[in-house]
């Protein structure tokens, strides 16, 4: 991943200095709005599916009843009705998939902040690493290179990267440390409990904004479930593989460093508001007989 990271991390700088004003938590905020941008094609085509898949329901529900005893027809006649209605069952997985290695990008963007953001060459943040090492800090990552030359060691961090060079502050509403990992050892946390404390949050809001880009987004495409449903909607069949994932987004979230656990919060924030506003686009042209 590290030939795609590079020109995020240059993404990333560009809007950290030119457009959120050195403000790490705004980067993250513009910069999750930019990928939003750049999948909008893919989130359109996907909810146009759904919306046809939704249009079809009651001739799939009618096939299923028609040769029930027969999977290979049924899958037969399945497919020449999507290709009837120029649907593909798969598009709508498309934009799913490109999510996890975009995860993995950013990533490695937050967890190395100096490599992707900065643009530091790996000799000099082993140079860095190396003197910071030499004070007795273990277990130095470019996290802790960053905050350690942050805290009024500019000019030796300059010495060495480079004058022009610069490091992150990643604090957020002077509050959240985006750079530092959440943990429930509180009794880790010793007198920086005020920095760990507030990172709790993280994890629960990306859970929680999962949980409800999910609601909603299954309340606008199938409307209110009905008690009498006894055989699942179309627009649901991945419903039963992604109830799990926003559980692994908070465990991993207690895993990496905050920055990730605010995107995942941003990015669902974005995708319940898209979802909204393609629906009422839709419904407008529906109503103008355009879809």
């Amino acid at each position: 991943m590290n030939f795609i990271a590079r020109p995020f991390g240059v993404l990333m700088e560009f809007i950290y200095n030119n457009l959120a004003f050195q403000n790490y938590g705004m980067a993250i905020i513009v910069f999750t709005l930019f990928v939003k941008l750049i999948l909008l094609p893919l989130s359109v085509k996907q909810q146009r599916s759904m919306e046809r898949q939704q249009a079809i329901a009651p001739e799939l529900e009618a096939l299923k009843k028609k040769y029930a005893g027969d999977n290979k027809k049924l899958q037969e006649e399945q497919m020449n009705l999507y290709s009837k209605y120029g649907i593909s069952p798969m598009s709508g997985c498309l934009p799913m998939l490109i999510q996890l290695p975009l995860i993995l990008i950013i990533y490695q963007i937050v967890r190395q902040p100096l490599t992707y953001i900065v643009g530091l060459a790996s000799n000099v943040v082993e140079r860095l690493a190396n003197l910071v090492k030499a004070t007795g800090i273990k277990n130095v990552d470019e996290i802790g290179i960053n905050a350690y030359f942050l805290d009024g060691r500019i000019e030796d961090f300059q010495k060495i990267a480079g004058s022009g060079s610069q490091l992150i502050n990643t604090k957020f509403l002077k509050i959240f440390d985006l750079g530092l990992t959440p943990s429930w050892q509180i009794g880790a946390w010793g007198d920086q409990w005020k920095v760990y404390l507030p990172l709790l949050l993280i994890p629960f809001l990306a859970v929680g904004s999962s949980y409800l880009q999910m609601w909603i987004t299954n309340r606008i495409n199938n409307g209110p479930k009905k008690k009498k449903d006894s055989e699942p909607n179309p627009m649901t069949g991945l419903a039963g593989i992604t109830k799990f994932l926003p559980l692994m987004t908070f465990v991993i979230a207690f895993l990496v460093p905050a920055g990730l656990g605010f995107y995942w919060t941003v990015s669902n924030v974005f995708n319940i508001l898209q979802t909204i506003l393609i629906k009422k686009l839709f419904n407008k042209k529906k109503k103008e007989g355009s879809v």
